[in-house]
């Protein structure tokens, strides 16, 4: 019971607050536990405001306007959607991450290597790598 009383504490304490303090890697973390979840908005606030994100799905470079709103449709296809994270390498300001996105409901298990690297607290570029399936990129 003690396990069930510490994990409802933790549930109910606020989102820790990204500072220039805090290493890249502490950053990339917070970033992938803001997705699972789904707070787009959070998400939204890691990111620098001239952050470049790239992807094997997008036709070009995405800035953090677009971070909300990729982020949120993502979540309405994939209601269930949750990154497995695998593995982080962390050296200086960057950081390498492989994890599984999966959704059970939409039948997805997708291997991604991103690329990240943070600055003052913030993720400035964010580069991910996946196989596509032969679909064409999203505008």
């Amino acid at each position: 019971m003690t396990g069930t009383l510490l994990s409802i504490i933790f549930l109910l304490q606020p989102a820790p607050k990204i500072d220039a303090d805090r290493s890249p890697e502490a950053v990339v973390r917070a970033m992938f536990a803001a997705f699972n979840r789904h707070d787009a908005v959070a998400m939204e606030r890691i990111y620098a405001p001239d952050a470049r994100l790239t992807s094997s799905d997008f036709c070009r470079a995405r800035g953090r306007s677009d971070v909300r709103r990729t982020y949120e449709a993502l979540f309405r296809a994939f209601p269930d959607i949750r990154d497995d994270v695998t593995t982080v390498v962390s050296e200086g300001d960057h950081v390498a991450v492989r994890f599984m996105a999966v959704s059970r409901r939409g039948g997805m298990s997708l291997k991604i290597h991103t690329f990240l690297r943070v600055r003052d607290g913030q993720i400035l570029e964010d580069d991910s790598v996946f196989d596509t399936g032969g679909q064409a990129c999203e505008p």
